[in-house]
């Protein structure tokens, strides 16, 4: 596993939010439910998004969160960053260490070329670039 379950959902979830237009919040609940995340598990994600910038949050009978930031300025490595820490970016498949660069490890000639072009794909793809290519698939159920 590349990245977290945690990070997995919170782009998901993410993605979600910005298919949905306007200003309005958009629930927890009808986030988790969209996308089959765990309302609980959801829940206990949000605040690190939320002291990050990237969404607010309201609470209340008509609450719920939405955008602070624009989702075409938050990347997908944004996201990672905020969840799993920047050490998530840099780990290596085969080891259990963070991968510090340097060419300490057999596979490191193979690894981190790959590693610096999945990282290179997930800076420049936006919440909203992913977004707007799981709205046009059909059923968009799909990556849940």
């Amino acid at each position: 596993m590349l990245y977290s379950q945690s990070a997995k959902y919170a782009i998901l979830a993410l993605m979600e939010l910005a298919t949905r237009s306007g200003d309005a919040h958009v629930s927890v609940r009808t986030l988790a439910d969209s996308r089959a995340i765990p309302f609980p598990f959801l829940s206990n994600l949000l605040p690190p998004l939320v002291k990050a910038g990237l969404i607010e949050g309201k609470r209340g009978p008509h609450g719920g969160v939405r955008w602070r930031r624009a989702p075409g300025t938050v990347s997908m490595a944004d996201v990672v960053r905020i969840i799993d820490g920047d050490d998530a970016l840099k780990r290596c498949l085969f080891s259990t260490a963070p991968c510090d660069g340097t060419p300490n490890c057999a596979l490191h000639a193979v690894w981190g070329p790959l590693r610096d072009q999945i990282l290179a794909f997930l800076e420049k793809t936006s919440i909203q670039d992913a977004a707007d290519r799981l709205e046009a698939l059909p059923g968009k159920q799909a990556l849940t």
